[in-house]
């Protein structure tokens, strides 16, 4: 049944000030939920705080999106996906505060806090950010704010919570990160409290991608990339063509592999020869092979890789009942919550979505009086 179109609701007895709880399965999904809440002038349009518990960012660019997008919001959400639905809505203005909870074995970005500009790059059209944190550059996401138009400023809270499931000895500093978000969040300040189930236990997928040739190991020598520590414009700037000649050669090298069968003229590139022995080295296990999914593992790799932490059920425990519980407990009401399930790709276990979202539903219960809608398959 598609709950779309028929939703399951979990009330509460009293209906006065309930709050929605939108439960979606790929993480993407959220954003017509946010923008349906826009559109009733329930959320701001404009300036709004999202708080994200995920062991991923998610806050790339779709490739070759015109930035112009955003402004038809049905194209939008035909173009954004699961790593890059939330710096489409900050350009557009939605969001001001980006306020990313990480558990302890996510390492794309380090903690801090950190303030840059979004817009629109004048030679491409695309979104653009003057970030030079890697996770930005190695995308080759950043631009200079004198190339840029249509400017907004974004500040970003990157915080790790949950470190105790690693470090015993060590407490969550809640009451930490309010303090570094007082500035900007006010008690009357409106803002949607996102959660990636897959923050509580995550694989990596692409782990398991032609694992008996060792693939996923094996591009990380193809594809690592080294972001520059600098913050001069013209060093960032080399960086960027570099990465971006890197991922388009070894784009088309997997092309040729998989349109040529590694027969016919050999391309030139330097990287040819070590991509000719992977490929050799696949097809040696398997028969059937998407050589694009292929690329898409190899960018997963830039100086690190995705996180994976298959959680026990007894840790889970701990980060709902102390990190989750805690959080919830400290936070003002939120305008909207939404969740991410994030198993059918895997990167939440299956075997355990169902039970952690039963447990985080019950801890929001205990704060909130929620409305709850199911928009997954069952």
């Amino acid at each position: 049944m598609n709950s779309k179109n028929n939703d399951k609701q979990i009330t509460h007895p009293s209906k006065k000030n309930e709050l929605q709880v939108h439960i979606v399965e790929d993480h993407h999904e959220v954003l017509p939920f946010i923008y349906r809440m826009m559109g009733s002038k329930i959320l701001p349009l404009n300036g709004n705080i999202l708080i994200h518990l995920d062991s991923h960012p998610d806050m790339l660019i779709p490739k070759g999106m015109d930035a112009d997008t955003v402004w038809n919001k049905y194209e939008l959400f035909n173009k954004v996906s699961i790593e890059n639905w939330i710096m489409p809505a900050a350009y557009a203005g939605h969001f001001s505060t980006l306020v990313w909870i990480k558990p302890p074995w996510a390492f794309q970005i380090a903690d801090g806090s950190y303030i840059f500009s979004i817009g629109k790059e004048c030679s491409s059209g695309e979104i653009r950010l003057t970030s030079n944190l890697p996770y930005f550059v190695s995308e080759c996401l950043y631009s200079p704010v004198d190339k840029m138009e249509n400017i907004k400023e974004i500040r970003l809270e990157v915080v790790t919570l949950g470190t105790f499931i690693k470090e015993p000895e060590r407490e969550d500093d809640i009451n930490g990160l309010l303090e570094r978000l007082k500035d900007r969040f006010p008690d009357c300040m409106s803002y949607v409290l996102d959660i990636d189930l897959d923050f509580f236990s995550t694989r990596n997928p692409f782990k398991a991608l032609y694992k008996n040739a060792d693939l996923y190991e094996s591009l990380k020598h193809l594809y690592w990339f080294d972001t520059p520590k600098s913050e001069d414009s013209l060093i960032l700037e080399e960086a960027v063509r570099n990465r971006k000649e890197q991922v388009d050669d070894l784009e088309s090298l997997w092309t040729y592999v998989a349109e040529n069968k590694c027969g016919g003229t050999e391309p030139s590139s330097r990287r040819w020869p070590a991509v000719k022995e992977l490929a050799h080295k696949v097809k040696s296990f398997y028969k059937d092979i998407d050589w694009e999914i292929v690329h898409d593992a190899g960018c997963t790799w830039d100086n690190s890789d995705l996180p994976e932490h298959v959680t026990s059920r007894e840790d889970i425990k701990k980060l709902i009942e102390k990190t989750f519980h805690n959080l919830i407990q400290t936070l003002n009401k939120p305008t909207l919550i939404t969740i991410s399930r994030s198993s059918e790709d895997d990167y939440c276990p299956p075997e355990d979505v169902d039970w952690i979202q039963e447990e985080i539903i019950k801890v929001l219960k205990k704060k909130f009086i929620i409305k709850v809608h199911e928009h997954y398959d069952e």
